[in-house]
């Protein structure tokens, strides 16, 4: 994580308001993350010098939901218009991420990453985020899905330090393992 985007991520962690706003803003800068990955057109338009700031402004706008700025008020909005102000737009993914994990330490939540060879369905992420916030007491959990070609089968799902590998592979190095401490 680069020094700039973590404060930037702090600094907007200290100044969005607890509980359902810090989550709706969490999903804002998510969703924008999100987009600014995808979307080659997007980036590309975020990062034109000719293009004016106001209209970069209204097209972030238009692309983040009435209820994430009805949930955060103007709060939200002018972190992003600072973050074109300031030609910091680029760090948004790092930054969503550094939100995430800030917003997950200071609630008794958890970060949970799923490796899957393939996308997760919502419901098939919720069932996982579900179980592991259950199992370790936390307030919330957010899931992310990650995918991961080489894994033939199963999942990895990674909260904190710790690693679960249900993949095929994983289960053929544990039984190769087991095989070869035979005497």
């Amino acid at each position: 994580m680069a020094v700039v985007g973590s404060r930037y991520a702090e600094a907007f962690f200290g100044s969005v308001p607890s509980g359902v706003a810090s989550v709706a803003a969490g999903r804002a800068l998510s969703g924008l993350s999100d987009l600014w990955r995808a979307s080659e057109e997007f980036r590309f338009f975020m990062q034109n010098p000719v293009v004016p700031d106001a209209v970069k402004k209204e097209t972030v706008r238009m692309a983040v939901s009435d209820d994430c700025v009805e949930e955060t008020g103007a709060v939200f909005l002018n972190f992003i218009h600072l973050l074109i102000d300031k030609d910091r737009f680029s760090l948004l993914p790092e930054i969503s991420a550094e939100y995430e994990s800030i917003r997950v330490r200071n609630g008794n939540g958890l970060i949970i990453s799923v490796y899957s060879p393939e996308a997760l369905d919502g419901d098939q992420l919720e069932r996982i985020r579900e179980k592991f916030r259950a199992e370790h007491g936390a307030a919330f959990a957010v899931a992310n899905n990650h995918i991961d070609p080489s894994l033939i089968g199963g999942l990895r799902i990674k909260i904190g330090d710790k690693l679960i590998d249900d993949s095929l592979s994983g289960r053929l190095s544990r039984l190769l393992s087991a095989i070869e401490r035979q005497p």
